[in-house]
């Protein structure tokens, strides 16, 4: 692979240097719980990528371009057919119930859904806004720039790896083990290459990115049994392999026609 390019390498390092408040933060203050997921402080650097990137576009383009970026979480009218963002919201939630029905068939799971459900509305507007602001910065800055040189799915690969990272400590901070992390892991790496291809299918545009990411965190609120690893291992078995059927139709040229300029 090329050289990552130079907006995006720049854009990485200040991600990592404008975290690390954040991470001290959840060293120091107690975590808090919604549903089925822990919450450390360090949660809240989900704001984080959506700031180093209207930073760099300030920097390089001005406030025209900064704004031209935030609409573009807005921009349903990009993706050619429309049952694509139905494709974004739901391929989470099926991978969610169906590693949780794969657990309870060989007994590795029992429980009931951790959440009210007339909580789920705030749930999905807090999560759809933290969404938002990391993929701003994740889809909306980094990967195209990324796929001119990468291509999709090492794009995919790459980008998930470091946004996986990025969690670790946060992850680390509420007490998760070893095979819970390693199994959340694969599937974030899988959930990001997802993530990519639906952003190509969708016109390159950043509201599949929203859905898809807004409905793991959904998912991981409101899945019973969470906090089980074999839940989460095979919730990323599902997903990577879901991710692997979208790098194969990159490999046969189908839904990758990229034009790849950032509005």
């Amino acid at each position: 692979m090329s050289s990552i390019p130079g907006g995006v390498r720049c854009c990485s390092a200040l991600v990592t240097a404008m975290s690390l408040p954040f991470i001290g933060l959840g060293a120091v203050v107690d975590s808090v719980r919604v549903g089925a997921l822990g919450l450390p402080a360090s949660a809240v650097m989900f704001v984080v990528p959506v700031l180093a990137a209207v930073l760099l576009v300030y920097r390089d383009e001005g406030r025209t371009a900064v704004w031209a970026l935030l609409r573009r979480a807005f921009d349903y009218s990009a993706a050619p057919h429309k049952a694509w963002y139905l494709a974004a919201a739901g391929l989470p939630v099926v991978a969610a119930v169906a590693a949780h029905g794969i657990a309870r068939g060989f007994d590795e799971a029992d429980g009931g859904v951790p959440i009210a459900l007339a909580a789920l509305p705030f749930v999905v507007i807090a999560t759809w806004f933290a969404a938002t602001c990391e993929e701003l910065g994740w889809t909306g800055y980094a990967t195209d720039p990324l796929q001119q040189r990468w291509g999709p799915a090492w794009t995919g690969i790459a980008l998930g790896i470091y946004w996986a990272v990025w969690h670790l400590v946060p992850l680390a901070q509420v007490g998760h083990e070893f095979w819970w992390i390693a199994g959340w892991f694969a599937g974030t790496v899988a959930g990001r290459v997802l993530i990519v291809w639906l952003h190509n299918v969708t016109g390159h545009g950043v509201l599949a990115a929203i859905l898809f990411h807004a409905m793991l965190n959904v998912t991981a609120v409101a899945t019973p049994d969470y906090d089980e690893p074999i839940v989460l291992i095979i919730g990323g078995a599902l997903l990577t392999l879901a991710a692997t059927a979208a790098a194969c139709s990159w490999r046969t040229g189908r839904h990758n026609h990229l034009s790849l300029s950032r509005p």
